[in-house]
């Protein structure tokens, strides 16, 4: 792309990658929130016990978050566009595969590792490139977009409960085949910006330096170590465990719910009905959460500790209220509202944390413990089931899980912060190689490369400005 197109943070083309991010979020929001229709499909389809089934979409949801490293590597060595587009092309292919899958052991490989891998490139990139387009409004962005799952769950859910009560099995799975391609479409609108060209072209002059050239496998080893040491910071590792602990529960629920709601005796109607509540105060709540946080007197880490707080405490006592159709109602409101606002704040934490450099990297971190929480909770309420226990018993297990990842929430903002981000400011955060020190400095790209250019380079007379659309020039 050249030099020209790429655009300013909170201007521009950066608007159209906040539409496409959210419609890719608009078709997270079904396989996230909803998922518990697809079980029910499966337990109808295979009369499989409800252990075995689980474990399609347990991997599904675990590989969802837990392939954010190699997500990272993809839009850290080619571009957002890319790993959303090869994501869109997986999951769309894994979701045909599944509809003629003679036995839930190949489901098990189709959708659950196929499905999830494809998803989770789609899902870490349409999150990534957020945070390469904002700055100024990336809390308010983060929230519009991260909406989009509150607002595909409503509408999805029972859509796609209709084609399935009308054309079965595999209906359904070709109808999401479809669906899960129109991420190519999203992804194919994710331009890089200026934030993230910049922050390729100093990551390619850091690498070619001569004394690195130099260095012995030894030194080399030592520098990995040092690096990766930088995303395990307590403050740091507390949000990893947040993440873990948090989705062990939330997934045990969506994935049981609509199996709870049928066994108190209630239809699959009614339950896509409660998810498709689920979903719209979902979405509410993620562009609010998202719009208070945007505000200089808001502390992201109160409201990521206080909204898993909440949801914890109203899940370990739904048993209580659970049983009756207005009970779920409000369950299924608190859920929504307080389930999914981490995600309006994450791209925040993260830079605060670690720096907007290491965006791409400390998220697929945090979706590398996420994944971990989502494959166990749905295989623990699996197990619960099975051995004698019910799906009421599995929920309150579950709000117990969320009220100690939330206390971890808590802890993960009260140590030290090496990051920042922008905001009611006008200047441009730039962090340099040399000095963990932040800047307050106004710069595009030729300024970065003349700063960062090799010194035999500068002493040839190379033309910053020049170097900065030569493609040739940039990537060796």
């Amino acid at each position: 792309m050249s030099r020209g197109f790429a655009t300013k943070p909170d201007l521009g083309w950066s608007w159209a990658v906040l539409v496409a991010s959210f419609g890719a979020h608009f078709i997270h929001g079904f396989f996230l929130t909803a998922v518990g229709l697809l079980q029910l499909s499966l337990l109808e389809h295979f009369r499989e016990d409800v252990f075995k089934t689980s474990w399609a979409l347990s991997i599904f949801l675990g590989l969802f978050s837990l392939s954010g490293p190699l997500a990272s590597l993809i839009v850290n060595r080619w571009s957002c566009r890319v790993c959303m587009i090869t994501g869109g092309l997986t999951v769309s292919i894994s979701h045909v595969l599944t509809a003629f899958m003679p036995n839930i052991t190949g489901v098990i490989f189709s959708l659950g590792v196929f499905g999830g891998f494809g998803s989770g490139l789609c899902y870490t990139s349409s999150f990534v490139a957020i945070g390469y387009n904002f700055e100024e409004k990336r809390n308010f962005a983060s929230g519009v977009a991260v909406s989009g799952v509150g607002i595909g769950a409503f509408t999805l859910a029972p859509i796609l409960q209709t084609v399935s009560d009308s054309y079965g099995y595999f209906g359904l799975w070709l109808t999401c085949s479809g669906l899960t391609l129109q991420y190519c479409v999203f992804g194919a609108m994710l331009f890089p910006s200026r934030l993230e060209l910049e922050r390729k072209i100093k990551t390619q002059f850091s690498t070619i330096d001569k004394d690195q050239r130099r260095e012995g496998l030894f030194h080399k080893l030592q520098n990995f170590g040092k690096s990766c040491g930088r995303f395990y910071r307590k403050e740091l590792v507390f949000v990893y465990l947040s993440m873990f602990l948090c989705n062990i529960g939330i997934y045990l629920i969506y994935l049981h719910f609509a199996s709870y709601v049928i066994s108190v005796g209630f239809s699959h109607l009614d339950a896509a009905l409660l998810l498709s509540i689920c979903g719209i105060c979902n979405c509410i709540s993620r562009i609010l959460v998202g719009s208070a946080a945007n505000s200089s007197n808001i502390d992201e880490f109160v409201m990521y500790g206080g909204t898993f707080s909440l949801i914890g405490l109203t899940t370990a006592l739904f048993p209580f209220y659970g049983h009756i159709f207005g009970g779920q109602v409000f369950y299924m409101v608190t859920l929504g509202c307080y389930s999914g606002c981490c995600y309006s704040l994450l791209n925040s934490i993260c830079i605060i944390l670690a720096g907007v450099s290491n965006l791409a990297t400390v998220y697929g971190f945090v979706m590398l413990f996420t994944g971990i929480g989502c494959f166990i909770g749905p295989l623990l309420g699996g197990f619960i089931v099975n051995n004698g226990g019910t799906y009421g018993q599995a929920i309150s297990i579950a709000g117990i899980l969320i009220l100690l990842g939330s206390l971890f929430a808590w802890g993960s903002g009260a140590g030290k912060r090496s990051g920042s981000q922008k905001k009611d400011t006008e200047e441009i955060i730039v962090y340099r190689k040399e000095s963990e020190e932040k800047e307050m400095v106004m710069e595009d790209i030729p300024n970065v490369i003349e700063r960062l250019l090799p010194d035999k380079d500068k002493e040839e007379g190379c033309d910053p400005s020049y170097l900065a659309t030569d493609k040739q020039y940039c990537s060796t």
